[in-house]
């Protein structure tokens, strides 16, 4: 591992054994009928490829077998991404049900790659497709990634303490979703609760919440809320990652990040793809690695590529 192997990916997909990658991403050509020219290094060598072909069933006939290579490399643990966008996106989301499985489907995230773009006599396409497969329904390798809360959602859901802390009320609902009827520290009620998490919760250090105990919301009465804990806002860790990611920009003209390579993706972009997707030591292989992006962000990560 940590090898860069130059030719034809299918021929060299053929020469690695069955299920031995963890994760694999790609950013292949889009059929953008485009060619494509950077000049390369500090020698500024003139390099070419081009994004043509005769048709999207050509297109869709080029990558097939090496998907199909993909498929049979991918470990049952493993993860698959397909970066893509408008040009043949649902003609690869059929071909890649059929190699990977339609119930190994995951997700498809929509990243915005540009804030604008001027198509004349249609709206403007800003944004790519990354299609997220794994190598089987359930038991993938999966590291959930969070986003900051926005400050609308601060404003509007959560009470400031004068120690600064913002804090909320939230329900503890029953994970086994069972009514249970008890006498809760002199409340009768019949509620859809977690009993031994409440009294936790109720002997849990004094907070600096008004109208509580422990971490158990009192109403005025001092009677418990029905269903009601502090929650404090710097305790948790952010919103779950949806399939809107429009946090991450696309290379500036002056960025450090940019070699010249014209379809170059952003380093944090492939960070939180291996992150979500694979462990320190596991294997990442971009079988179309451009301007080694991937590599990059697996080898700052820890991973094997």
């Amino acid at each position: 591992t940590r090898v860069v192997y130059c030719g034809d990916n299918l021929e060299q997909l053929k020469k690695l054994p069955d299920a031995c990658v963890d994760l694999i991403y790609i950013d292949p050509p889009f059929n953008s009928n485009r060619n494509y020219e950077v000049f390369w290094g500090e020698t500024k060598e003139k390099r070419a490829f081009e994004d043509r072909h005769a048709s999207t069933e050509a297109y869709i006939n080029f990558m097939r077998p090496r998907c199909v290579e993909l498929a049979r490399v991918l470990k049952k643990t493993g993860s698959f991404y397909y970066h893509c966008d408008w040009h043949a996106s649902h003609y690869v989301k059929v071909m890649l049900d059929r190699i990977f499985g339609e119930n190994n489907f995951q997700s498809e995230i929509v990243w915005k790659r540009t804030s604008a773009h001027n198509d004349p006599r249609k709206y403007g396409n800003i944004h790519d497709n990354i299609f997220f497969y794994t190598g089987a329904k359930k038991g993938y390798t999966w590291n959930p990634q969070y986003t900051p809360y926005t400050q609308d959602y601060i404003d509007d859901e959560w009470q400031k303490l004068p120690s600064g802390r913002f804090f909320k009320g939230e329900n503890m609902l029953d994970p086994q979703n069972k009514m249970a009827a008890f006498d809760f520290m002199g409340t009768k009620a019949r509620w859809r609760t977690n009993i031994e998490g409440m009294l936790e919760l109720w002997n849990a250090p004094q907070t600096e919440v008004p109208n509580s105990h422990g971490r158990i919301l009192l109403r005025k009465d001092g009677h418990p809320r029905k269903r009601c804990r502090v929650v404090f806002l710097d305790e948790l860790p952010g919103v779950p990652l949806q399939t809107w990611w429009g946090d991450i920009p696309p290379l500036a003209g002056g960025s450090a990040e940019r070699l010249g390579y014209p379809t170059q993706k952003p380093l944090l972009l492939l960070e939180r793809i291996i992150k979500s997707s694979s462990n320190e030591s596991d294997i990442v292989l971009d079988a179309f690695c451009g301007c080694g992006t991937a590599l990059v962000a697996s080898q700052n990560l820890k991973r094997q590529w």
